[in-house]
This record gives structure tokens, sequence and C-alpha cells, in this order.
């Protein structure tokens, strides 16, 4: 698979993704703390779709990239195996707001890390809006989820966001 497209699959699950967060802001609107953070983390996902889709153009740019990470059909068929179960159990009808908020952490537990594995492919005039638009911005990303997390009545789990926010300043460094 060449980068541009690991690149438009990627960015087609940022947008699963932001439909994801949407479908639990309208969900739990009974819980206005959560459905705003839900609302704002899924703006950040549409911001994270558009980044992608720019970064197809200056991949063409540039003559398509050097490499691709290692990506195959297989591996987005089992990912998005995974993203299906995840829907699957936010569909629940005895799906609670704790549940919910668990299932977006480990939304983001599968995303992060094939963002940080696709920077050192992407050209130079790609890989710096994407690490300044996702990267750098994860610690606000988190920040939210960890609202989220806290307005769910699920505080254990914040080394898991913690764990994130940690993944993205080390990647920054």
């Amino acid at each position: 698979m060449n980068l541009a497209a690991v690149v438009e699959r990627y960015a087609a699950l940022e947008k699963r993704a932001m439909l994801f967060y949407r479908g639990l802001h309208e969900r739990f609107h009974a819980h206005p703390t959560a459905a705003r953070l839900w609302r704002e983390l899924s703006d950040t996902e549409a911001s994270h779709f558009a980044l992608l889709e720019l970064c197809l153009d200056w991949i063409a740019l540039a003559g398509g990239g050097a490499s691709a990470p290692p990506v195959t059909e297989e591996s987005l068929g089992a990912l998005g195996a995974l993203l299906d179960e995840l829907e699957s159990d936010a569909a629940r009808p005895e799906c609670g707001l704790e549940e919910a908020a668990l299932l977006t952490i480990r939304w983001e537990e599968l995303e992060l890390p094939r963002i940080l594995e696709l920077l050192p492919h992407l050209p130079a005039k790609a890989r710096g809006p994407l690490m300044a638009g996702m990267v750098a911005e994860g610690a606000e990303h988190y920040r939210v989820l960890l609202e989220l997390v806290r307005a769910a009545g699920a505080p254990a789990q914040a080394a898991r966001v913690a764990a994130l926010t940690e993944r993205c300043r080390a990647a920054l460094s």
C-alpha cells in the first residue's frame, strides 16, 4: 500500500471518529457536560480529518512520498473490526456514561500509535502541519478527554489518558 493510500484510509478513520463522538454527544444530551465534551472531541477529529486530507495534496506535490508505514489491508481490516466493536458497544441501550467514556479512551488509544507511526514517512511539507495539528494539539485533546472521564465518573482511568498525553509530548521532543 502506498503512502497516499494509507493517508486516505487514515483520514477516513478520523472521519469515523468524528461521527462516533458526535453520536455519543447526541446520545448523552441529558448529561450536558459530557455531551459538550464529546462535541469538542468530535470537532477535533474533524480537524484531524481535514489535516490528513491536506496531507494527500502535500504528498502529491512531493511526488508521492518516499515510503509508507507497514500497513496492509489485513491490518486495516483488523483495526476496522476493533472500531466496529467499539461502535457496537456504544450503541447498546445499556451502555452508560462511564462505559461510553471508556470506549472513547480505547478509540484514542487505537488512533495515536498509527499517527505517530505515519509521521516519519510523510514529506516535510506534510509532517510539520500534522505534528502541529495532531501531536502538539494532543495535550489539549486529551485534556478534554480527561475532563470527560471525570464527568463520566471514571477518574480511575485518568492514568490511561495521561499516558496518551505523555506519548504526544515524547513525540515532540
